[in-house]
């Protein structure tokens, strides 16, 4: 177990990936009052009260502030997610003790990265959005699996319970494998819009 205990914070309908940053907004207290930019929090997507109840079978992500702002009541986190770990104890229920998720090594991880990223660059040019060009960007300057399969989940994926789904799925390579069901089906709903359009 990590020695170090962290502040813990729930987000309800938003999910931190690895990799990727997430804005937050919570309530100004005591307890919240304390952050600074560069802190290190641990965020716990819930969809009800099992998964406050069972939280050590879910996956959690470890990060860390980058900006901080807000008035006399709420602030406004910019959180740049780390590595998924486990909580393993709380501490008096706002701290909670974690150890890293580790990833099993990858098969064929190339060819699932090639396989991943033109998939997705098939849904940017579908959907046509402003910034594709920055998105196409990215994918290309990205060549480690985990980084991609998170990237992708997190920009993609706007469902939240397959985005808790895929923040719980360790297996890189069955992670993968979801996603790309995903992003098919996107491609397919996205033609046939086309189509009856």
């Amino acid at each position: 177990m990590n020695p170090e205990a962290l502040r813990v914070f729930l987000l309800k309908k938003k999910v931190l990936f690895p990799h990727s940053n997430q804005k937050m907004i919570i309530r100004k207290t005591p307890f919240s009052s304390a952050l600074r930019a560069g802190d290190r929090i641990i965020t716990y997507p819930v969809r009800n009260i099992f998964d406050i109840l069972f939280y050590r079978r879910r996956v959690s992500t470890l990060g860390e502030i980058t900006e901080i702002s807000g008035d006399k009541n709420i602030m406004r986190l910019q959180v740049r997610g780390i590595c998924r770990v486990r909580i393993t104890a709380l501490k008096k229920f706002r701290q909670v003790f974690f150890n890293p998720v580790e990833s099993a090594p990858v098969k064929n991880e190339m060819a699932l990265c090639r396989e991943l990223r033109t998939k997705a660059q098939e849904l940017i040019f579908l959907i046509n959005v402003d910034e594709s060009d920055r998105l196409i960007a990215l994918l290309n300057f990205l060549s480690d699996l985990g980084q991609i399969s998170d990237f992708i989940a997190n920009y993609f994926v706007l469902d939240n319970s397959l985005r808790i789904a895929l923040l719980n799925e360790t297996d890189i390579t069955r992670r993968c494998h979801k996603l790309n069901g995903i992003i098919a089906k996107l491609i397919n709903n996205f033609k046939n819009q086309a189509v009856s359009a």
